[in-house]
């Protein structure tokens, strides 16, 4: 029976190999390429280093290439010479793509690189069944994802296997396994078993499937996956209804859960389809969903729009904003059709992928376009432009400062300083004083925060604190919508944002000494400017205050952040001094 079962998998292995040789052949290539890498990597030169990262990367990218050419030759043409020209192409498209997009390894060239691997797993989906009608397109999908679950746990327990093996070994006889054996393992059963091993159980083109929907995907999408979704909908609505009666505008947070959930469901509709026919719960969801979801697809292009419009396109805003466009569509297309062909779904979704990372509508030409306009703007604004260039002002306002700070920032971490078209040649951040006329201090919380982040920490181990005309040291920390209470002796304090401090019953004390620590900290917060420091003397943290008992406030930090030209502190750790009579 053993014996049958490894006969069955080698011959799955030949077959897959007859299919998919280029495939294979480029996934054992890869194999060979990182445990080469691996080995020599200590005496490579940064140059070479990066060269060999460079051909992985390109051989990882063949893999998926390769793969989509073979499903096209399969559904297309037979001919030889047309299959190998096809190869050639592809090879020669691999060659263009290291020359000339592969050069190095910052943000652009690695979003654009994912980009075009998810473009071809998408195709991987959907090139077989081009211009074939009357084709069980879902159960093909759902029959893949069985396959590649399937595969999953073989290799899985093919690994942990062969981990036990050889660590048994290593550990009985002393035979001293180097670790690396266990990686280049990995790598054997991962990009040449388990590929192989998933190329072999791939479906044949034009595969008939009986009504063979598994009944644990129907049960999990009907009453598990479905109810949640009309929760998470209806939680939605109740939201947006709260922005209309307070008129609090959303979080940039709120596009990120609406387009995340909506893209999610295109997926369950997608899975739900062969289950109209015969599944209430199927059907009506297909007939609801798509038109309840458009008003919050509008509320997330409206909170979206709010941002691009104070702050310019920026990659994550331009990913989000064509997703939704893509998701809007989407469900208009399943309100209006009824017989409606899923293969539109990765089709056009990979035409957006595609479109997003290369051509003139990228969203690196749209972003760096859109930031080089707002500087422009806000230049143009303080009168910081002139035909020799920028003419610098160091008295713009601090918030006009942070975005300039900003966009710099965005040009040297996401693409280059070159890219900023006012700027000279050869420009760096240390010449930002120099040539805008305050220094180079941007926001570390990126470009896509409206928030300005201060953090200011008490320096205890140069200016040690005096405590010897109080009587009680008590030290606290608090977020200030939390409630902080302390008992010491007959003391009672207790309260968040606004601090009581009252004796005991035994005192009869009807009239606790109240400290408003939010405007106390605010005060020494406008005190230090918003200033970037972490180390301050304990006079400009502390706050001394007089009444019925002697009360000192010494902030140890406090952190918050200037929202619209507005204090607002969301952290305090400080220690209270008390001086009473007993």
């Amino acid at each position: 029976m053993l014996i049958n079962r490894f006969k069955g998998l080698l011959n799955s292995l030949r077959l897959s190999l007859r299919r998919f040789p280029v495939t294979i052949g480029i996934s054992t290539l890869l194999t060979l390429s990182l445990i080469y890498y691996n080995e020599v990597r200590a005496s490579l030169t940064t140059t070479a280093e990066e060269t060999i990262i460079r051909i992985n990367l390109i051989l990882g990218m063949g893999i998926l290439l390769s793969l989509c050419i073979a499903l096209l030759a399969e559904n297309f043409f037979n001919d030889k010479r047309k299959i190998i020209t096809s190869y050639l192409t592809g090879l020669i498209a691999l060659i263009l793509y290291y020359i000339f997009l592969l050069r190095d390894f910052d943000f652009q060239t690695m979003t654009r690189y994912v980009g075009i691997m998810v473009f071809l797993v998408l195709g991987f989906f959907y090139i077989p069944v081009l211009g074939r009608k009357d084709m069980d397109y879902e159960f093909r999908i759902i029959d893949i994802f069985k396959k590649l679950f399937v595969t999953a746990v073989y290799s899985l327990v093919l690994l942990i296997g062969i981990f036990a093996i050889l660590f048994t070994i290593d550990s009985l006889f002393n035979i001293d396994i180097d670790s690396k054996f266990y990686f280049y393992i990995f790598l054997v059963i991962f990009f040449i078993f388990a590929i192989s091993y998933f190329l072999s159980k791939l479906p044949e083109l034009g595969k008939v499937y009986e009504d063979s929907y598994p009944q644990a995907l129907r049960v999990l999408l009907n009453y598990i996956v479905i109810p949640l979704i009309s929760i998470y909908t209806l939680i939605l609505y109740l939201y947006f209804a709260k922005i209309l009666i307070s008129w609090k505008w959303p979080k940039g947070l709120v596009s990120h859960l609406v387009i995340w959930y909506s893209s999610l469901s295109i997926g369950v509709i997608f899975l739900i389809t062969p289950l109209l026919e015969r599944d209430k719960i199927s059907r009506y969801f297909n007939f609801l969903f798509p038109k309840l979801v458009l008003p919050v697809l509008v509320m997330m292009f409206l909170s979206i729009g709010q941002r691009i419009k104070q702050y310019g396109f920026t990659e994550n805003r331009y990913f989000i904003l064509v997703l939704g466009i893509w998701v809007t569509v989407m469900m208009l297309y399943f309100s209006i059709r009824r017989d409606r062909k899923n293969t539109f779904i990765p089709i056009s979704l990979s035409l957006v992928v595609l479109i997003s990372v290369l051509g003139p509508l990228s969203s690196f030409n749209i972003s760096k376009y859109s930031q080089n306009k707002r500087l422009n703007d806000i230049l143009r604004k303080n009168s910081m432009l002139s035909g020799m260039g920028i003419v610098k002002n160091p008295e713009i306002t601090k918030e006009d400062q942070r975005q300039i700070n900003n966009i710099i920032h965005y040009f040297a971490s996401k693409h280059s300083l070159e890219d900023v078209k006012v700027l000279k040649d050869n420009f760096t951040t240390d010449q930002m004083e120099e040539v805008f006329g305050f220094k180079y201090q941007p926001d570390i919380w990126g470009i896509d925060s409206n928030e300005r982040y201060f953090y200011y920490g008490l320096d205890v181990f140069n200016n040690p604190i005096e405590i010897q005309d109080y009587t009680h040291y008590i030290q606290l920390t608090q977020w200030l919508d939390d409630k902080a209470e302390v008992e010491v002796e007959d003391l009672k304090i207790s309260g968040s944002k606004r601090l009581s401090i009252s004796r005991g019953d035994n005192r009869g004390d009807k009239n606790p000494f109240i400290i408003d620590l939010e405007e106390r900290a605010i005060e020494i917060v406008k005190k230090l400017n918003l200033e970037d420091k972490n180390l301050i003397k304990p006079d400009e943290m502390s706050v001394e205050i007089h009444g019925d008992m002697k009360v000192k406030i010494i902030f140890t930090n406090i952190s918050g952040a200037e929202v619209d030209g507005r204090v607002e502190i969301r952290n305090l750790e400080y220690i209270l001094l008390l001086d009473y009579p007993y």
